[in-house]
């Protein structure tokens, strides 16, 4: 099992990871076709605010007691989850 420490700076990594995806997404927007760019824009938006709730959480491990961290740990899971749901589905209808 993970140490406090060790939890944040995996997801520090995972965050990093998230950034360097969209960097990718959003020079792909760049190059598409003007009817699949609003698309595409719209669906930037949503990743992004996805990722925003993944340092909010991030930001909220930092500073959490021992007591309380297990629990917003679940809930990061549950972010990152989500987050890399939406990314897999984003690759695959703009391919």
């Amino acid at each position: 099992m993970l140490t406090k420490d060790e939890y944040v700076e995996k997801m520090k990594k995972r965050l990093d990871k998230w950034s360097a995806e969209m960097d990718v997404l959003e020079e792909k927007a760049l190059k598409t076709q003007e009817d699949a760019k609003s698309k595409y824009q719209e669906q930037l938006v949503v990743l992004r605010a996805k990722r925003k709730e993944g340092e909010e959480k991030l930001e909220a491990l930092k500073s959490s007691t021992e007591d309380s961290w297990e629990q917003l740990k679940a809930e990061t899971e549950n972010v990152w989850e989500a987050f890399k749901d939406s990314v897999q589905a984003f690759k695959a209808h703009f391919k």
